[in-house]
């Protein structure tokens, strides 16, 4: 193990993303995948906040946020913890997507109905 630590400390080590030639530019393709996958998380998160009891319009953004964060951290910090991710990406990716819900959890504080009062 001693010996696999001096070797990966004197070494370069990275992560690269090759695809042989001939892959297609589908830019209309992968742009409709990435909304489709916002899309999905952003109706899955405004299911969950229609259930909770959640009544005050800070509240219903909050919960949305917190789900941003969990959604951020998920991937991105072990993308920087493993493959050394620079910090300044790692940042800058999690804030898009905290930022991203926490518009939805305005547009879902707006919208859904608020929960019958018990």
């Amino acid at each position: 193990m001693k010996h696999m630590v001096e070797k990966i400390a004197a070494n370069p080590s990275g992560i690269l993303m090759y695809h042989a030639p001939g892959r297609p530019f589908a830019f209309g393709r992968w742009l409709g995948i990435e909304f489709g996958t916002e899309l999905l998380q952003a109706t899955l998160i405004a299911l969950l906040l229609a259930q909770t009891r959640i009544v005050n319009f800070a509240g219903r953004v909050g919960f949305v946020v917190v789900a941003g964060i969990l959604a951020a951290i998920t991937t991105n910090v072990s993308y920087w913890n493993w493959y050394g991710f620079p910090s300044v990406y790692t940042a800058s990716y999690m804030s898009i997507q905290i930022v991203g819900f926490f518009l939805v959890g305005i547009v879902g504080a707006v919208i859904l109905p608020k929960p019958a009062a018990r």
